[in-house]
């Protein structure tokens, strides 16, 4: 090993500065960099956080700004990030089972054990296991040996994590955390991806602790939702606007065309420029079928601008705010998968209109970029059917 010198091990990495906020290019200065890579790996945990846990992430975002200087440091510290995924999910689950744990027999009453540490939760499951018993989470019975995929599963059964998109996530951080602790070979982290490990562990920690992340990747705050006009004519132009712009005259160019246009006002996530949960698809809303990427809830329409603000001044509706996860979805098998629609829509439907196959889906969005399925007949907003007053359709899942 050569020794070096002070000056030395405080000289700037080239590799570290060639990271910028566009991406490889132009190495930046030593002091800008050091401020872009704490910037980068920029987040807090919340409050109730378990001590060991917090004790274990803190130190994380400290070295992480020595990469500037060494850039294996940002390998080092995504490797120990994924280490703490498991230390997360032990401590959360002592909390959670509150000194007790409770298995299922295949041909006997429930056992439970009292237990004070997680090393004592890894022999009873290991004894348990050996017994074919399962841990009982949220009145189900569950596979549990102790290790991480069994806590994975613990923490989905209990509630504690949430999304179907996040799912996928956390199947990757675990095969990588696998990866990592029985290692087959060398390999070398980036700035950014060691940045990205880190948050989406603080996403990942708050969440099993109760708190979402604003403007989070994997577990998100509720959304805001604003109330907004959608507009479109024949032609097929189409333009949203907030509910303020009622108040102004219309665009100049539209005020000759305007009877053309339809009007449909509606309770949605309004378009913010630079926003990672802008809904590309706001112009495709249809009133029966979910064609938008997060839920917009129908108010009023079609009818006329003029007919849509004397409604507004009327009711003087509010904003709101919308949780976009684990949604749950009807599709309908009518000779052709026909898009998915929300339960409430679906159980105000006529009864010549509940024929076929229903399938039951969670989701967080209701439909893939590809969008393989068949459009329906009906392109523009209709007024939704009034579910109150009709009884649900039998349903199979």
């Amino acid at each position: 090993m050569e020794i070096q010198t002070l000056e030395e091990l405080r000289t700037a990495d080239d590799l570290s500065l060639a990271f910028n906020p566009y991406g490889l290019g132009g190495r930046m200065r030593p002091e800008d960099a050091a401020e872009f890579q704490q910037q980068i790996a920029d987040c807090d945990l919340a409050e109730g956080v378990a001590a060991g846990t917090r004790d274990s992430f803190e130190p994380l975002r400290t070295v992480f700004a020595y990469g500037v200087l060494c850039y294996d440091v940002y390998t080092m510290v995504g490797d120990q990030a994924l280490l703490i995924y498991e230390q997360a999910l032990r401590d959360r689950f002592m909390e959670w089972c509150a000194g007790t744990v409770t298995f299922r027999l295949p041909r006997a009453p429930d056992v439970s054990y009292t237990v004070t540490s997680y090393d004592d939760v890894k022999k009873r499951a290991d004894r348990m296991t050996r017994q074919r018993a399962k841990l009982v989470v949220a009145d189900q019975a569950i596979e549990f040996n102790g290790m991480l995929h069994g806590l994975r599963l613990c923490a989905r059964t209990a509630g504690l994590l949430r999304g179907r998109r996040s799912r996928a996530v956390e199947d990757a951080l675990a095969k990588l955390r696998n990866y990592v602790a029985h290692p087959s070979g060398h390999q070398v982290d980036t700035p950014v991806g060691a940045a990205r490990t880190v948050r989406d562990l603080a996403e990942l920690i708050n969440q099993l602790w109760g708190q979402a992340t604003s403007d989070g990747r994997l577990y998100p705050a509720p959304l805001r939702r604003e109330i907004v006009m959608l507009s479109w004519n024949g032609s097929g132009r189409t333009r949203m606007e907030p509910a303020s712009a009622l108040t102004v005259p219309d665009p100049v160019e539209d005020q000759e065309s305007d009877d053309e246009y339809q009007h449909v006002v509606v309770r949605a996530i309004p378009f913010i420029p630079g926003s990672r949960w802008n809904d590309a698809h706001w112009a495709e809303y249809d009133s029966r079928y979910e064609a938008t990427r997060f839920p917009t809830e129908y108010l009023r329409g079609p009818g006329t601008r003029e007919e849509a603000r004397a409604w507004l001044e009327q009711e003087r509706p509010d904003g709101d705010s919308v949780d976009f996860t684990d949604r749950v979805f009807l599709v309908q098998d009518h000779g052709r998968l026909l898009p998915p629609m929300r339960p409430a829509v679906a159980a105000g439907l006529p009864d010549d209109e509940r024929a076929g196959v229903w399938h039951t889906v969670r989701a967080d969005f209701p439909m893939t970029p590809s969008r393989t399925y068949e459009a329906p007949e009906i392109a523009a907003p209709v007024a939704p059917a009034a579910p109150e007053t009709v009884l649900p359709a039998p349903l199979s899942s």
